[in-house]
């Protein structure tokens, strides 16, 4: 119960920091913000294709799975 009381202390003091960095809280526009939005497209570029990949595996070997212990069965 105490560290409650700790928390409703502290958070008034720390409201600042809150806020967001001036790379998300400034101008859309400006080149800072344009090269940001580029190096989140490209971490989603490389990173999509390689989760879409783990996916598929992870399916094909399940079907595969299913397919041996189908055929273990019907013997």
């Amino acid at each position: 119960m105490n560290i409650f009381k700790a928390y409703h202390i502290v958070i008034p003091f720390l409201i600042e920091s809150v806020f967001a960095c001036a790379a998300c809280y400034g101008d859309p526009s400006s080149s800072a913000g344009k090269g940001m939005d580029m190096a989140i497209i490209t971490l989603l570029g490389i990173i999509g294709p390689i989760l879409i990949a783990i996916f598929i595996g992870i399916v094909s070997i399940g079907l595969k799975s299913k397919k041996i212990n189908h055929n273990l069965t019907e013997k």
